[in-house]
């Protein structure tokens, strides 16, 4: 038996070794791989000149040490929201060289609390708050009081704003937060302050705001529309040229996999994504350029992807009513979907919120692609939304057991 162990891990080694020379005697048909990944910010942005211009026309009285109005920048996916925003204030930063002026981007669904969200934006500030052991009111009191003993200007990009507010467990410190930096400082001049660039896919962000932090906000908005299929074929093509090697693209992988990112809402973020993907397949089989069926590989494997981030970063009480929907073989009304939902609070030990929040949910759900929930007329009982799963369900409840807090209700 052990003869037969050690052959076994000596074939495996073997085949392991010949992939990775393989892969050392391979051309490879990447140039610049990193102009595909989702932080690249290219030094042209097509597309959206006027919503360049609009951003940099809002933030210009920092250059002369004066409060900007806050902004908020509204559309869908992939529609080159953050890449502009991370732009205009990168340019910014460079054209003044200002050690007092500074720039913090944090995405507020990866950081997942309003306690890490100021953890992250006192470390650009150079304060080193406790990870843990202090309150989240004294963190915030911390970290306002050194951007101003410092007399930093700050303007805070924070990507998926919304995070911080629509879901009742983090609402009141999100609303907070937002409060005490719209306060912050003085837009008369002279003095630290904090601006605000907020990015949201949800047009309706500002109704979970408070009425105290709504007011104070004096924000403008600029919207980003979806990228038309035309455009995206302009866009791949730009980030073809600089990633791949000569030939190793067709303008028959381009325009399909435009056709398909474009036909899903004009998604930028997702073509770059297929093309990233498809090239790295392409490139593990060893092939010289990438093909329709390498494309519709990374298209599959890219949704998968997809579908475990979105559940994976639920709060709790959104992972219960995706579980109580998951838990019927057919649609079913919210009101069978709510009473699933208490019991499973009820299991847990968790306060339920109301069945108004519940079909809030729902419906946020619904935007995000992982329910479907179209509202149906039934005759003489009136209209109803009738609920189902959007995503495979085997591999949603997959990703649900992976979470600690529920797992044990399987």
């Amino acid at each position: 038996m052990d003869s037969t162990g050690s052959e076994g891990v000596g074939g495996t080694k073997d085949v392991v070794k010949r992939i990775f020379e393989d892969a050392m005697r391979s051309r490879g048909i990447f140039k610049n791989r990193e102009v595909l990944n989702i932080d690249y910010i290219p030094e042209n942005i097509p597309f959206r000149e006027e919503q360049i211009k609009r951003l940099a026309g809002i933030l210009s009285p920092v250059v002369k040490g004066v409060k900007p109005s806050n902004v908020f920048l509204y559309g869908k996916t992939g529609t080159g929201k953050t890449m502009v925003a991370r732009y205009v204030a990168g340019v910014l930063e460079r054209t003044l060289h200002d050690e007092k002026t500074k720039i913090a981007y944090v995405n507020c669904r990866q950081s997942g609390t309003v306690y890490r969200t100021l953890f992250e934006i006192g470390n650009v500030m150079g304060y080193s708050a406790p990870f843990t052991g202090i309150s989240l009111s004294e963190l915030q009191g911390r970290v306002l009081q050194h951007i101003s003993s410092n007399g930093y200007r700050l303007t805070v990009i924070l990507d998926e704003v919304d995070f911080l507010v629509n879901s009742p467990v983090k609402r009141d410190a999100g609303n907070d937060m937002l409060y005490q930096m719209t306060r912050f400082g003085s837009y008369e001049g002279g003095g630290s302050f904090i601006s605000i660039i907020g990015i949201s896919n949800d047009l309706r962000f500002k109704e979970y705001l408070d009425a105290r932090v709504f007011s104070g906000l004096r924000d403008e908005e600029i919207f980003f529309p979806p990228y038309s299929v035309e455009e995206l074929k302009v866009i791949l093509r730009e980030r073809v040229k600089e990633a791949f090697v000569e030939g190793a693209v067709s303008d028959e992988v381009i325009n399909y996999i435009a056709a398909r990112a474009g036909g899903e809402h004009g998604d930028a973020r997702r073509a770059v994504d297929l093309l990233r993907v498809a090239g790295e397949i392409a490139e593990r089989e060893g092939s010289d350029a990438i093909t329709i069926s390498h494309v519709e590989e990374a298209a599959a494997s890219v949704e998968r992807d997809k579908v475990k981030e979105a559940i994976s970063s639920l709060p709790i009480h959104e992972k219960l009513v995706l579980l109580s929907v998951l838990s019927f073989e057919q649609p079913q009304n919210t009101g069978y979907i709510y009473l699933k939902y208490t019991e499973y609070c009820k299991a847990l030990g968790v306060q339920p919120l109301t069945q108004r929040r519940i079909s809030s949910i729902i419906s946020e759900l619904d935007v995000l692609g992982l329910l479907s929930a179209p509202v149906v007329n039934s005759g003489r009982y009136g209209r109803t939304k009738k609920v189902s799963s959007a995503v495979p369900r085997e591999e949603a409840l997959a990703h649900l057991k992976e979470d600690e807090a529920i797992k044990y209700l399987f």
